[in-house]
Formats: C-alpha cells, sequence, structure tokens
C-alpha cells in the first residue's frame, strides 16, 4: 500500500518529520516491512535523520537508491529484487530506505517511480513516499495519483487552515482520495487544539493526528540517530498527575500509526516494547 505524505505549504507543516516519525514507530510496534523513499531533488531530511545508521559511505551513494533504480529501469532490468537491493537497510527486515534523486531530471524521475510502484509489493506492505508541497508540483500529483491514503501535513497556523479548507491550496486528487490529517510541531496549549480544528472546518475528528512539538526529536534529527530517541521516548512512564513529554510523544505518533494503518483496512497487534 502506497501512502503519500504532502502538505499544502513548504516548511511550516513538517512534513518530512511527520513521516519519518510514523514510519519509524509502525516498523518498530508492528512486524510490517515498511520502504520509504521522496521525490525532492535535493539531499532530504529523510536520509540526514538516519544517517548514523546507513552502511553506505558517502563516496558509495551512486551505487544504490533511486540513482541506481533508474539506471536499471533504463536498461529494462528492473525487477522487485532490484528495489530492494538497492535500498538501505534502517530496521532489519522492518524499515528500508532508499534515497532520493540524485540529479535534477524530472523525466527521469517521471519513468522510474511507476515502476518502483508495480514491484515493491513484493518485499514490502507499505511504501511511503515524502513528496514536495503545494499544488503545482508533477511529481507530488503522480505519486498522489497512485498513493491509497494521502496523509495531508497542516500546522495550527489559521492562515494554512483558512487557505487550504478553503480549497485554494487544494489538488483535484485529494477529492479521489482517502486521506487522514497530520498536524506538525503540534502544540498542545494552543488555542488551535485538533478539536477546535475539526469543529471549525467540518472535519471527522477521527481523522486527525499530530505530531507532537518535541525538543528531543528536533534534536535527534539534528544528531542524525532518530532511531535511538525514539527508543528510549518508548520506555518513558507516565506517573500520576505528572505530564511526561516523551511518554505523550509516543502514544500521539502510536495514534498517528493507527489512523494510517486503519484508513488502509490494515488491523495488526502492536508487539509488546515492555513498556506495558
Amino acid at each position: 500500500m502506497l501512502v503519500a505524505f504532502w502538505g499544502p505549504v513548504h516548511g511550516q507543516v513538517r512534513t518530512t518529520s511527520n513521516m519519518i516519525a510514523a514510519a519509524t514507530t509502525i516498523a518498530l510496534d508492528h512486524h510490517l516491512r515498511i520502504l520509504m523513499t521522496h521525490t525532492h531533488f535535493e539531499r532530504s531530511t529523510l536520509e540526514k535523520a538516519y544517517s548514523n545508521l546507513r552502511q553506505t559511505s558517502t563516496s558509495s551513494l551512486s551505487a544504490v537508491g533511486m540513482g541506481a533504480i533508474e539506471r536499471l529501469v533504463q536498461c529494462g532490468m528492473l525487477t522487485a529484487e532490484g528495489v530492494r537491493d538497492n535500498s538501505e537497510s534502517i530496521l532489519k527486515d522492518r524499515l528500508d530506505l532508499i534515497a532520493g534523486p540524485s540529479n535534477q531530471d524530472e523525466d527521469s524521475l517521471r519513468q522510474v517511480l511507476p515502476h518502483i510502484f508495480e514491484t515493491y509489493k513484493q518485499f514490502y506492505e507499505l511504501l511511503f513516499m515524502d513528496v514536495s508541497s503545494g499544488t503545482r508540483n508533477e511529481m507530488s500529483t503522480l505519486v498522489m495519483q497512485h498513493a491509497d491514503l494521502i496523509v495531508i501535513n497542516l500546522s495550527q497556523n489559521r492562515s494554512v487552515l483558512d487557505s487550504f479548507f478553503g480549497k485554494e491550496d487544494w489538488p483535484s486528487v485529494l477529492n479521489e482520495k482517502p486521506v487522514v490529517y497530520c498536524i506538525g510541531s503540534y502544540e498542545r496549549n494552543s488555542k488551535m487544539t485538533i478539536e477546535r480544528i475539526a469543529r471549525e472546518y467540518g472535519i471527522n475528528k477521527k481523522q486527525i493526528g499530530y505530531v507532537p512539538h518535541n525538543v528531543r526529536y528536533m534534536d535527534a534529527q539534528n544528531d542524525q540517530n532518530i532511531i535511538n530517541y525514539l527508543l528510549k521516548a518508548r520506555i518513558a512512564k507516565k506517573r500520576f498527575l505528572e505530564f511526561n513529554e516523551d511518554a505523550y510523544f509516543t502514544s500521539s505518533i502510536r495514534h498517528v500509526g493507527t489512523q494510517i494503518l486503519s484508513a488502509l483496512n490494515m488491523y495488526t497487534t502492536v508487539e509488546d516494547d515492555g513498556n506495558d
């Protein structure tokens, strides 16, 4: 199943950061094989977040990833094994990463993506794709047209919400696909709660999740070792009448993961992490 992460504006809605949190947490929680990639032509936060775990050296990056898959497509030799073998393992047998485009050639990427859509299912249950924001990016539209679910990333900024729900920044493909809303860098003390957003913009609260603003999560991305933080956050315990930021973060991300899987009609048991 293909899940596209998209947002109407660049930067404010934390699309890549939200996908990293959701995909990694689903991989930690469930025995599912997940593949991640993106369509950005610059080096993405997606690759950087896992740099300390990636086995591929900088000098050999061109030998794997989207560039290598592109060469196989050009030769008519791409198979499901080719997709798997040109990905990098982040969590063994759970989470793999295809490094994004290594050149600025949209035509090449346009040719490669349909081949990935056709072949990944042999080895992966889920493909998460981070696509460029806005309504005028051809690659984003292509991915969303093939998606089984679109995760729409938003913020608590009223101007962003008004423009989006007022259909000013609304791609027509959203009318044809199931969607889940994810509020990035969510501030729980803001007046613009998910309950208020649901009420004011007429959407089902069950469709809205959020990734809380969390300094330690931001630091983990900067330190390029996101797994270490997420594992530590999972064992944080709530205490009676005491707020725990890491426990709150984990609970919120797990809820987003559950919303995604439910929207795809994928129901699996959360594996015990020793904190029950």
